[in-house]
């Protein structure tokens, strides 16, 4: 599978923490859902290797100006929720 193109196991995203620190997360799936899109990530071990010990973070994706995702945090519960729950339908 692939997002415009690009195949969702190159994408790699460098996810910052409140506590200042960074870490790499692969895309898991790429779904769309109620006219968004989203990416189920996880942590990788080592340079692409997808962590499923590991619970997926779910995030919006969108596109810059270059045509990369770009990964937003769901602020809306309920929003993050229904796309949880349509998620756990395609795994």
């Amino acid at each position: 599978m692939d997002f415009r193109g690009k195949k969702l196991e190159d994408i790699i995203v460098k996810m910052p923490f409140a506590d200042g620190t960074t870490a790499d997360y692969g895309v898991h799936k790429y779904f769309q859902f109620e006219g968004k899109e989203y990416f189920a990530m996880l942590p990788l071990i080592g340079k692409k290797k997808l962590d499923h010990s590991k619970k997926c973070a779910l995030y919006e994706v969108q596109e810059d100006a270059d045509n990369n995702p770009i990964v937003i945090y769901i602020e809306d519960d309920a929003e993050y929720e229904r796309a949880a729950d349509y998620y756990s339908t395609l795994i």
